[in-house]
């Protein structure tokens, strides 16, 4: 560099170096890439988790309630009726008439849906009027106390004057306490 003019108060300039840009290290790029895939891989395995939740929810409706009974109103709500109790009741019923006076019989099949021995609970018979009132209800117990896996047990009962107004007959499960 010349010297400054004499006089002058210049002094001489200072020289700048720009260090070079620094690279991005390969380590740094490779754990941004590692957390990426770790994060994907998280969110994989929740909506699988999900995915399989919903699966079962849809496709195992019966187990579902009879593992978790307050499960079975939002199957009833979403149009899905499901057996909580693990049987199935067929039912058929006629009017005779035994000495002039008038006799409801009802005959009926209990199967047992489940892969296990069930207790067979008691049978709700029930009568209603023409609005679907109830007006008179008894409960009788099957001819078996068990059922093995897919059984097929059997009931029956009898009605002896029913009420004139009687128009229907409900046949169910007693619940708890019925």
């Amino acid at each position: 560099m010349l010297p400054p003019p004499p006089g002058s108060i210049a002094q001489p300039v200072p020289r700048f170096e720009i260090p070079p840009p620094q690279s991005v290290s390969p380590s740094l790029g490779v754990d941004r890439q590692r957390a990426r895939s770790r994060s994907l891989a998280g969110l994989s395995i929740l909506l699988a988790f999900l995915a399989g939740f919903v699966l079962l929810f849809l496709y195992m409706p019966n187990e579902i309630a009879q593992v978790w009974p307050e499960s079975a109103s939002l199957y009833e709500t979403l149009g899905m009726p499901v057996n909580t109790r693990g049987f199935k009741i067929i039912a058929s019923h006629t009017q005779e008439l035994d000495k002039t006076v008038p006799v409801i019989a009802i005959k009926g099949q209990i199967i047992n849906e489940t892969d296990r021995e069930l207790a067979v609970p008691k049978v709700r018979l029930a009568v209603r009027d023409q609005s679907g009132k109830e007006i008179y209800h008894w409960t009788v117990l099957a001819d078996q106390q068990r059922l093995g896996p897919h059984e097929q047990g059997t009931f029956s009962a009898r009605l002896e004057s029913p009420p004139a107004d009687a128009v229907d007959l409900e046949v169910r499960f007693a619940k708890s306490g019925e």
